[in-house]
């Protein structure tokens, strides 16, 4: 193992070390490109500072699955958390609601590194900032019923669509090994982010 033995507390799906000696899971960290790709479409327009996140989350991915080791879980479960932070933060000037101070993100960020071995931390903070974002999309499709409802629409079915592979790729990994769940996983989310952001660019 080039990197060393995995000590991260998440595990997948894949084979390790297959493709390449070098990455120990080939299709999972590639996909992690398709994150980069989309924040630096993002990084070029006014959601820059979303785009920069996006292309954190894509390195943090990226390293997370090519190493297999604790600080490329930080890296990549951290980004996942400050994208959502800032997509949150998006919505709600645009709902005209008072932003969320950073001190909300330091605060989240400093609890996830206190308590980054414990995956169920993690998945209990990201699932709670991703049904808070519904919250507030569902709002804006109630009192807007514009033409960004198609773009809304299919980020949240993208996603829900990714998050099933997710699960399945968890839980039923002796069965579904061969489809690389994980993988599209990533090539899901950054499709749904892809197209969920639209809205602000076109408003």
């Amino acid at each position: 193992m080039f990197w060393g033995e995995p000590d991260a507390s998440v595990h997948f799906c894949e084979d390790k070390y297959v493709k390449n000696d070098y990455v120990a899971e080939y299709y999972n960290t590639i996909s992690a490109l398709c994150y980069i790709l989309v924040g630096m479409f993002y990084y070029k327009t006014k959601l820059k500072k979303i785009g920069m996140s996006i292309i954190f989350l894509g390195i943090g991915t990226g390293i997370l699955h090519c190493t297999l080791r604790y600080y490329g879980q930080i890296l990549d479960e951290g980004a996942m958390l400050v994208l959502s932070f800032n997509i949150i933060n998006k919505i709600r000037d645009r709902q005209n609601l008072q932003e969320l101070s950073n001190i909300y993100l330091y605060f989240l960020v400093v609890f996830y590194l206190i308590f980054h071995t414990k995956f169920y931390i993690f998945f209990s903070m990201f699932s709670s900032l991703q049904i808070y974002t519904y919250y507030l999309i569902k709002i804006r499709v109630n009192k807007d019923n514009s033409k960004s409802d198609i773009y809304i629409s299919s980020y949240i079915n993208i996603f829900l669509f990714s998050l099933f592979c997710w699960i399945l790729d968890q839980l039923f990994c002796e069965y579904v090994k061969h489809l690389y769940l994980h993988a599209i996983w990533h090539i899901g989310t950054s499709i749904s982010l892809f197209v969920g952001l639209v809205p602000f660019l076109i408003n």
